[in-house]
């Protein structure tokens, strides 16, 4: 698939929900397709002292993307996914 005709249905820090929402889709038949970006100062290669200061847990992206058609369904178990964290 190529990315440009998907849709994001997910854009998270927590690895947690990342790793549930992938569970889910993949459990329903849902083709997806995923993107991580580091966005911390060591991805840039500025050294140890860049880091003071940044709260590691925040410095990772975690995107999902569906195709059109899978799009209502993907974001109804991500919402299911959602909850189930909250509890």
């Amino acid at each position: 698939m190529f990315r440009w005709r998907l849709r994001e249905v997910l854009l998270t820090q927590d690895a947690g929900l990342f790793g549930m929402v992938q569970n889910a889709l993949h459990d329903n038949k849902i083709p997806y397709e995923t993107r991580i970006i580091n966005t911390g100062s060591q991805n840039r290669r500025s050294g140890g002292w860049g880091r003071i200061g940044e709260n590691v847990s925040l410095e990772i992206l975690y995107y999902v993307y569906v195709r059109p058609k899978d799009e209502e369904e993907a974001e109804y178990l991500i919402a299911e996914c959602q909850n189930k964290m909250r509890r």
